[in-house]
């Protein structure tokens, strides 16, 4: 449904995005991630044809049209960080307002704040909406005329805890009706929950494109067990030498060993039916956020 082909955007000496390529499948839900400065937000403008690319290709949709081509944007709903609608005006009113843009029936407003959950409340105003109304009725707008594309530009940063819980459900929801989401985000719990593949920018550079799946699998590989000992580490680290566990030595009475599929499991039985005396033992395993910072600062693991 997208794809970005060698793409590169210069404001004067300053290379903003530098020779950029991924594509982003039917159905997936695709993050894109990276520390400020990195390039999220001209990709993103490029991608909705706000900016053309100095160098290279964007295609949207099936036919694969230029972000500027009026019909490439009719496939395309956008949410950006921060929206304004006019204060005075009813949700009802302004939805109406769009879809008459869009050439669209009053049916279509109707249906759009009725699946942001916002039908409640289509006769208050603007001004009245609480920041996650407000976000909510940004969504619906970019709803109408069920778009096979959705841009999500940072949707939560301004919402409290319980709106950005809602406004993830319903971009859950989306995703399960098989939208495509493209979604920019530097809030990592947010990726996590509704990402398929993440896309991490440096520089303006691709770094890494991941999928979630092969995160979560890193992260379990890269489980360590931790164990205190009631006297030195002498004899256990010899018993698990003998028996080819290769061991860290943390301090006079901890050790730290590989964790993973089972084999700390393992060590544990064969420090006690040595005799070993344990005083305390914990799993330990990078978080997703670990895993995505040891990429962006270019290590082989966190």
């Amino acid at each position: 449904m997208i794809r970005v082909d060698a793409v590169t955007k210069r404001y004067g000496p300053i290379v903003a995005v530098d020779g950029l390529t991924f594509e982003v499948a039917p159905g997936e839900t695709f993050a894109v991630i990276g520390p400020n400065g990195a390039g999220k937000t001209t990709t993103l403008k490029m991608i909705l044809g706000l900016a053309r690319p100095d160098t290279g290709r964007i295609a949207l949709g099936p036919e694969g049209l230029p972000p500027h081509d009026p019909r490439a944007r009719e496939h395309l709903g956008y949410v950006p960080q921060r929206v304004e609608f006019p204060p005075a005006r009813t949700a009802a009113e302004i939805l109406d307002y769009f879809a008459a843009l869009r050439g669209l029936p009053a049916a279509a407003a109707t249906r759009a704040l009725a699946r942001v959950g916002l039908a409640d409340v289509a006769g208050r105003r603007a001004s009245e909406l609480s920041g996650g109304y407000a976000q909510r009725l940004s969504l619906a707008q970019a709803l109408l005329g069920d778009p096979s594309v959705l841009v999500l530009d940072e949707p939560t940063a301004s919402l409290d805890p319980e709106a950005t819980w809602e406004f993830r459900s319903l971009v859950e929801q989306l995703r399960r009706e098989g939208t495509t989401i493209l979604l920019c985000s530097h809030l990592l719990a947010e990726v996590e929950r509704v990402a398929d593949r993440v896309l991490i920018l440096l520089h303006g550079r691709c770094a890494a494109v991941e999928s979630l799946a092969a995160l979560r699998e890193r992260q379990v590989n890269a489980t360590r067990l931790i164990v205190e000992l009631r006297d030195d580490v002498g004899v256990a680290l010899a018993r698990l030498s003998q028996a080819g566990f290769a061991c860290d030595t943390l301090d006079s009475r901890r050790i730290a060993l590989d964790g993973a599929e089972g084999r700390g499991v393992a060590a544990l039985d064969l420090l006690r039916d040595g005799g070993v005396a344990i005083r305390s033992f914990e799993l330990s395993r990078p978080t997703l956020e670990e895993l995505f910072l040891a990429v962006v600062r270019g290590e082989s693991s966190p």
